[in-house]
């Protein structure tokens, strides 16, 4: 009688001990990805930055920047910290590459770091999120044969955002990142004597697209860190664009 005592105790156990493994190896299924700091690039990437250069597969086998593909893969190697695993191939065929070998989530809403990915006569194109704000999605890109690195925008209800003519086949999302950026929703005023710059992007070397007088009351929405200096995404005179909160004071 004792033994069969025994040998139930033993049975219990194992169900138990099996019970709770299975529920481990559940929840390691289930785990999901952390968000990532995401810091948005509005600038061209350094000529000694690794991602996109020395450290990229298209730029070592003949084809780097001005080129989409190998911009838009070195700028998600840059975010990941880590080689992706993205296609190799004309930028038309990204999309399909990475939903038939279940690399990423995928689909067709925006987000920060997502590879927006294009059909067109010319190979395709792709090009990356970098800030969704005030309803407007902003992208990085590179152009091959021509720009080495430009900003373009699209409504965020725009089914083919921003592309006329080119088919838009959905967004790949390599992580899932938060933005980095600080919203500051503050009014400022301009405090230098010959005015401050709006420029086309948060950087040194954008294009100035207004000049604000002194005494110019701004609303900056949200703050960006770039090329040293601490940036304010703000409008004037209906032109959307960045400019150097150092340069301002509280209202």
């Amino acid at each position: 009688m004792g033994f069969r005592i025994f040998k139930r105790r033993i049975i219990t156990t194992l169900l138990i001990l099996g019970i709770i493994s299975s529920l481990v190896c559940v929840s390691v299924k289930i785990e999901r990805k952390s968000e990532k700091n995401f810091s948005p690039r509005m600038t061209p990437p350094e000529y000694t930055n690794y991602y996109y250069y020395s450290g990229n597969i298209f730029y070592n086998s003949g084809f780097g920047m001005p080129n989409c593909t190998a911009y838009a893969w070195g700028r998600v190697y840059e975010l990941l910290g880590k080689e992706p695993k993205l296609s190799t191939s004309n930028a038309r065929e990204w999309y399909s590459y990475n939903r038939e070998n279940n690399f990423y989530d995928y689909g067709k809403t925006p987000k920060l770091g997502a590879i927006a990915c294009f059909d067109n006569p010319y190979g395709g194109h792709v090009a990356v999120v970098e800030d969704i704000d005030a309803g407007t999605i902003t992208f990085s890109n590179s152009a091959f044969q021509g720009e080495n690195f430009y900003l373009s925008y699209a409504d965020i209800n725009d089914k083919n955002p921003g592309q006329n003519g080119w088919e838009f086949q959905g967004y790949i999302y390599p992580d899932d990142f938060t933005n980095s950026c600080e919203s500051l929703n503050s009014m400022r005023v301009i405090s230098v004597s010959d005015g401050l710059n709006l420029r086309k992007y948060a950087g040194i070397n954008a294009d100035v697209i207004a000049v604000m007088p002194k005494k110019s009351q701004i609303f900056i929405t949200s703050v960006y860190r770039s090329d040293g200096y601490l940036w304010g995404k703000t409008s004037y005179n209906g032109n959307v664009g960045y400019c150097v909160i150092d340069y301002t004071a509280s209202v």
